[in-house]
């Protein structure tokens, strides 16, 4: 007796094992990169929403509402745009168009054209909070409007 299952067994059973691992890494990495693995309907049948019960809606993010977390979830944005992102909102008060991303290193036309269907810039004020006189401990002192740097 050679073995328990059959040749052609064995192969099936090898399929079936490979199949699992790559759905098992599939889900994992939607879990990881929410953005870079489309999601066809899933559980729920419907197109372009978000597979599980009560998961928050991927898009659109407001640039003037999101942490870094939900920043990054945009395509051509990590950590240190998404940072750059929130840091010259906090200055500025808010944006009032999304061209005015093109203010940071890194976003040029074509990354904003990729994030025009999925980011908005709804709430915020969108006017700097008095940006180019201001007080410190040592007297008044300009702020640079573009990128918030102080001269005395």
């Amino acid at each position: 007796m050679r073995g328990v299952f059959t040749r052609e067994e064995r192969v099936v059973v090898l399929f079936l094992a490979v199949s699992l691992l790559v759905g098992s890494a599939v889900v994992g990495a939607r879990r990881v990169f929410p953005s870079s693995i489309p999601d066809f309907g899933g559980a729920s049948g419907q197109r372009g929403q978000a597979s599980p019960v009560g998961a928050l809606p991927m898009w659109p993010v407001d640039i003037n509402t999101a942490g870094v977390d939900d920043l990054v979830r945009l395509p051509g944005i990590g950590p240190v745009r998404a940072s750059e992102i929130v840091r010259r909102r906090e200055l500025r008060g808010g944006y009032s168009t999304l061209e005015e991303l093109l203010e940071i290193k890194g976003i040029g036309p074509v990354t904003l054209d990729g994030l025009r269907d999925k980011a908005t810039v709804g709430g915020g004020t969108a006017t700097p909070p008095d940006s180019s006189r201001t007080t410190d401990a040592s007297g008044p002192v300009t702020r640079d409007a573009r990128d918030g740097r102080v001269f005395s």
